[in-house]
């Protein structure tokens, strides 16, 4: 587990909502959150990966993705990737994984790759007692990632403590993965790779979950110099500690901006497909005039468009973007990550 400063204010845990900036107070249904239980050396994790990936472009602000890597054939052999964590090997032991692929989604029972998108399905129609917010800011010259996180209950949580989690993912990996379809692949990109929880994998306690409270935290980390960070994201869940899954978010990294995934209406939804390739779609939640502003991982425009009245989505052609990441944002400054790819 990644060393973190947990900041927690006096105030961080009320009845009476104030001040919150990432999280709606309406009722929402739940997200959903797909563990990935893979490896290497596994020559089937390919076509569940294909899906895992087919199901986040579906549900890009409905589904988080994460890839715990484990088990036996995780041992790397040679010059190939290590992406075991002490995390992820704890977590096939809680869970029993004895064999992959396997997935569960918001901590169900252990589900083989072709069950996944009815789970998924099933989750996201299902009512949340509890809403979730996220927002990271990133020094590039310290490394130093601050992670804020809010949670409001619409609904009184069921008996049961309930706990938040918050990881480090990370996509664009290139790296060996056996492949009994299309052959071992030397260069194969792994995504949604756990890099290292921020909390413990149980999770930080929630002292009251019943209807109407407000919850806020904030961590600070150092990341690692080895893991690029434009393609880590944050994610954080919320749920019955070691128990079902009620929200989930995740948010990227982007150096001298502050990234927020925002439960309440804000302007620019979440953009699919990812990776784009030719186009992009994002979503626009308001009825107003707006402005999109796209800009590089440097902070220099390279896209600028007025949003006329009404509109429901904007497309962005990426054509003639460079591969990597991007992000977007209105006017209120806040910001989104997209990735182009080829």
């Amino acid at each position: 587990m990644l060393r973190a400063l947990i900041i927690i204010p006096a105030f961080a845990q009320f009845l009476v909502v104030a001040a919150q900036d990432l999280v709606s107070t309406e009722p929402r249904t739940r997200t959903a959150l797909l563990e990935e239980f893979t490896a290497i050396r596994c020559g089937n994790c390919p076509a569940a990966h294909v899906v895992a990936n087919a199901l986040s472009s579906a549900y890009p602000e409905d589904l988080v993705v994460i890839g715990v890597h484990g088990g036996g054939l995780a041992i790397p052999v040679g010059a190939q990737p290590d992406f075991r964590t002490t995390d992820g090997a704890a977590l096939w032991n809680q869970f029993n994984v004895t064999f992959q692929p396997q997935g569960l989604v918001n901590r169900g029972s252990l589900l083989a790759t072709a069950t996944w998108s009815s789970a998924v399905q099933n989750v996201i129609a299902t009512p949340s007692p509890v809403n979730l917010g996220l927002a990271t800011a990133f020094d590039a010259d310290t490394r130093i990632l601050t992670i804020d996180l809010e949670l409001y209950y619409t609904a009184s949580s069921p008996p049961g403590a309930d706990a938040i989690s918050v990881l480090l993912t990370q996509d664009r990996i290139i790296g060996y993965q056996q492949d009994y379809v299309n052959g071992a692949q030397a260069a194969y990109e792994h995504r949604h790779v756990l890099r290292d929880y921020v909390t413990s994998i149980g999770g930080d306690p929630v002292l009251d979950a019943e209807e109407g409270t407000f919850v806020q935290r904030s961590w600070t980390i150092t990341v690692p110099e080895e893991w690029d960070a434009e393609d880590l994201s944050v994610v954080g869940f919320v749920g019955e500690q070691e128990g079902v899954v009620y929200q989930a978010r995740s948010v990227g990294i982007i150096s001298g901006a502050t990234a927020i995934h925002d439960e309440d209406n804000t302007v620019f939804g979440a953009p699919y497909p990812v990776p784009a390739t030719e186009l992009i779609t994002i979503p626009v939640n308001t009825s107003s005039a707006a402005r999109l502003t796209v800009r590089d991982m440097t902070g220099r425009i390279v896209q600028s468009v007025n949003v006329p009245v009404g509109s429901e989505r904007i497309v962005v052609d990426v054509r003639s973007f460079a591969p990597g990441h991007y992000f977007y944002q209105a006017e209120d400054g806040r910001a989104q990550r997209f990735l182009v790819g080829r």
